[in-house]
């Protein structure tokens, strides 16, 4: 399912959805079942949209490829944060950040070269705050 047409019905009446659940939450916060699943709020996604879908007009950004809809983002998010290599966020910044090497084209870099790896960037209160490949 593409996102785009649902973008706006999100952001009005303030969903959050638990990644991977696929299930739109009305609660401020939803209950982590374990550390695994992280929480996509309807702020990241709209970022996400914004600055690193295919058709996002942002510079300086990597983006994901054509065709990636809610789901597909969602699994990719999943298995970068089940699977992938966590650390500390950079610069001080609470949080941690998840790679995760697909090893098949996910998007293309910020040079628009071919990307397969994924960074999702999730703060303290275990809230995805962005994804993008690289």
């Amino acid at each position: 399912m593409n996102l785009r047409p649902y973008g706006v019905l999100l952001a009005a009446f303030g969903f959050l959805m638990t990644v991977g659940a696929g299930v739109a939450q009305t609660a401020q916060y939803v209950q982590v079942q374990n550390s695994d699943q992280v929480i996509l709020t309807r702020w990241a996604l709209q970022h996400i949209m914004a600055r690193h879908w295919p058709d996002s007009p942002a510079a300086g950004a990597g983006k994901f490829q054509e065709g990636t809809t809610e789901a597909s983002l969602r699994d990719l998010i999943n298995e970068a944060v089940r699977s992938g290599r966590g650390r500390q966020n950079t610069h001080g910044r609470p949080g941690t950040l998840y790679e995760y090497d697909f090893r098949r084209q996910i998007g293309t870099t910020i040079d628009g070269g071919p990307a397969t790896r994924l960074r999702v960037v999730v703060n303290n209160r275990n809230e995805v705050v962005t994804a993008f490949p690289f």
